[in-house]
C-alpha cells in the first residue's frame, strides 16, 4: 500500500542503518487535508501515530491512505508505556502489527517512558528513575514489542522536569544501557535533548559523546517554549538554533535513516512547516557535503 518496502531498503544486514527514508514531517489532524492537497515535493516521508486511526473511518482516515500512496509512513507511538509496572498491552501491541503491516514500515518507535497507570492511559509521557532497576525492567519489556511487532523498535529520549527518585546515572547512561541492553535502536529527539540539558544544567556534547550513535533510526527536531527559569517541551514553537546546532552535530557524527520535524500543536500554515524541513535538509546536505552521508531521499 505504501511507497516504502524493499526499494527504501540499502543493507539488509544492518537492522539500525540499512533504510534511508529521509527528511519528513509529522502527520497530523490540521495538516493532513493540505498535504493530501498539495503533496509537497520537499517531504521525503511521513511520521504518524497508528492510535490515531485505530477503528476509524471517514476523511480523517481517507486522507491518510492517500498520503500512504505518496509518502513512506514512519509509525510513532504514543501508548506502549514502556515504563508501566502493570504487563504490557499485548491486544493493542497486536492492532499496532495488523495496523501497520500493510504499510510495509521499515521500524516502530515509542517513548521511553511510563504513560499508563492500573490500566488508565494518559496524555502525558512519565519519566522513569535513571536506575538500574528500571533499566531492568524496561529491557525485557523492549524485547518483547519487538517480538510481538515482529519489527525493529526505536526507544525515544523525553524531556521531564524531575527526577522521579534519586538518579544512579546519569541520562545519556541510562539511555544507552537500555538500547544496548534490549538492542533496540534510538529515536533521539534533538530538541528535548536541548531542553534537558538546560533545565537539569548538563553538557549536550557528553551526552552525545557517549551515546551509541550506531543505534540512531530516527531523530525528531521540534520547538520548546521559554518560560521564566526554565524551558517547557511543547512541541508546538518554532525550531530555535541552539536545537538546529545539535542535530548538525548529530549528522556529522553518524548517518540517519530518517530526520522528522515534529509539531504536535500550534500549527502554522504549511509553507512554514515545510520551511523547516527545508532547513532540516540542508543541514543533512551539508553533513553529506562535509563527508558524512547522513540520510537518504535528499532532494
Amino acid at each position: 500500500m505504501s511507497k516504502t518496502s524493499a526499494g527504501q531498503k540499502k543493507n539488509q544486514g544492518d537492522r539500525f542503518k540499512g533504510y534511508r527514508l529521509g527528511v519528513g514531517l509529522g502527520l497530523r489532524r490540521e495538516n493532513s487535508e493540505d498535504l493530501v492537497k498539495y503533496k509537497p515535493s520537499e517531504i521525503d516521508c511521513l511520521e504518524a501515530a497508528p492510535e490515531n486511526y485505530f477503528g476509524t473511518g471517514g476523511k480523517l482516515y481517507r486522507e491518510f491512505l492517500e498520503l500512504a500512496e505518496v509518502y513512506p509512513i514512519v509509525f510513532h507511538g504514543i501508548s506502549t508505556s514502556v515504563g508501566s509496572l502493570k504487563p504490557l498491552n499485548r491486544n493493542y501491541l497486536k492492532e499496532v502489527r495488523a495496523f501497520v503491516k500493510d504499510f510495509s514500515p521499515a521500524w516502530f518507535s515509542d517513548h521511553l517512558c511510563y504513560s499508563s497507570v492500573m490500566g488508565a492511559q494518559f496524555h502525558d509521557l512519565l519519566p522513569l528513575p535513571f536506575t538500574e532497576e528500571a533499566i531492568n525492567h524496561v529491557v525485557p519489556r523492549i524485547q518483547q514489542i519487538q517480538d510481538v511487532l515482529d519489527l525493529p523498535f526505536a526507544i525515544e529520549n523525553i524531556s521531564c522536569y524531575v527526577h522521579p527518585g534519586e538518579p544512579e546515572m546519569k541520562e545519556w547512561e541510562f539511555v544507552r544501557e537500555v538500547v544496548e541492553r534490549a538492542d533496540c535502536g534510538l529515536l533521539l529527539d534533538v530538541n528535548n535533548l536541548y531542553v534537558n540539558s538546560v533545565n537539569f544544567g548538563f553538557d549536550v556534547e557528553e551526552y552525545l559523546q557517549h551515546m551509541p550513535m550506531e543505534r540512531i533510526m530516527h531523530i525528531h527536531v521540534a520547538g520548546h517554549r521559554v518560560m521564566d527559569d526554565f524551558l517547557l517541551d511543547t512541541h508546538g514553537e518554532n525550531i530555535i538554533d541552539p536545537v538546529w546546532k545539535i542535530l548538525e552535530r548529530v549528522a556529522s557524527l553518524t548517518s540517519l535513516p530518517a530526520v522528522i520535524v515534529e509539531r504536535d500543536n500550534n500549527l502554522p500554515p504549511l509553507p512554514d512547516q515545510l520551511a523547516e524541513v527545508r532547513m532540516a535538509r540542508q543541514i543533512i546536505e551539508n553533513a553529506n557535503a562535509a563527508g558524512v552521508s547522513a540520510v537518504g531521499g535528499a532532494k
